[in-house]
């Protein structure tokens, strides 16, 4: 899994998830990061309306139109239905973007909606799933799954030749099922998630604007004891990456880094991504 992730809370966030070539949220300066990676982007998933991750959309779009990367390429951009914000920025990318080059397509997504990304013998989808940032606007989370198959229990005491046999005699769909492995799992702003839409993935991205719930006024965001929670009651098996924190906790970026992973009693490793830097995981 390959990932570029930028987040400063109230001003920019972006993660361009490598793989599927989708870009979970566009905030400013997106395009400019990329640089020819933004070519390469073929779906884009909002999960709100807010500046902070929907007014990189305005470069992006008008790059690929106007510099000298791939301009035929087909871009489809995700968002949650019903969302006015995102419905505003429509209508002026609309007006200003009158003669585009290539086919830009909204799709208005609700909680349950499945895109396909990969069809074949281990297809791919997104599924989203409903989240809570702020009470009068539509938010989602996205989850990238993945369809595996796999060896079914009641036969894991077979034999290697005993299994060929069964496959031979009986067909293959006889020995395996399938199950949907989540891959990566996006929260955006979201207060705490509930652990179910998110259950065994095997990343998390998860909002974590406060380190110190003493410094929240109000239920909006998440805690740094929130997105562990969520995580842990989730059962993640990898990582997570916690993301939005904002920008009052700059002089303990020395201290975040050296705290990240080292959590006693999970499973998973935990990494904070300071505020304002480019962060990439190969």
């Amino acid at each position: 899994m390959r990932l570029l992730m930028y987040s400063k809370a109230l001003y920019s966030t972006w993660i361009y998830y490598s793989a599927d070539r989708i870009l979970f949220d566009a905030g400013e300066g997106a395009s400019s990061i990329l640089g020819n990676k933004a070519f390469a982007i073929r779906r884009i998933f909002l999960s709100h309306g807010h500046a902070d991750h929907i007014s990189g959309l305005i470069g992006l779009v008008n790059i690929r139109n106007n510099a000298m990367g791939d301009k035929e390429k087909q871009l489809s951009i995700y968002y949650p239905k019903d969302n006015y914000l995102i419905s505003e920025m429509m209508k002026f990318i609309s007006r200003t973007n009158r003669r585009l080059d290539y086919q830009l397509e909204w799709v208005p997504v609700e909680p349950g909606d499945r895109i396909e990304l990969l069809s074949g013998q281990m297809p791919r989808y997104v599924e989203a799933f409903p989240t809570v940032h702020v009470h009068n606007e539509v938010s989602l989370g996205y989850n990238v799954v993945e369809v595996r198959h796999r060896l079914r229990p009641e036969l894991s005491g077979l034999s290697q030749e005993e299994i060929v046999q069964k496959v031979r005699t009986d067909g293959r769909d006889a020995v395996s099922e399938s199950y949907h492995q989540k891959l990566f799992s996006y929260g955006g702003d979201s207060v705490g998630i509930k652990p179910a839409y998110v259950a065994d993935t095997e990343v998390l991205c998860h909002d974590t604007t406060f380190l110190d719930e003493s410094d929240r006024k109000e239920y909006k965001h998440a805690t740094l004891a929130e997105a562990i929670a969520c995580a842990r009651d989730a059962r993640v098996k990898k990582e997570l990456y916690c993301v939005h924190i904002s920008s009052r906790y700059k002089a303990q970026l020395k201290k975040l880094s050296a705290a990240s992973g080292h959590y006693d009693g999970l499973d998973f490793k935990v990494t904070l991504i300071p505020p304002g830097r480019i962060y990439v995981v190969d």
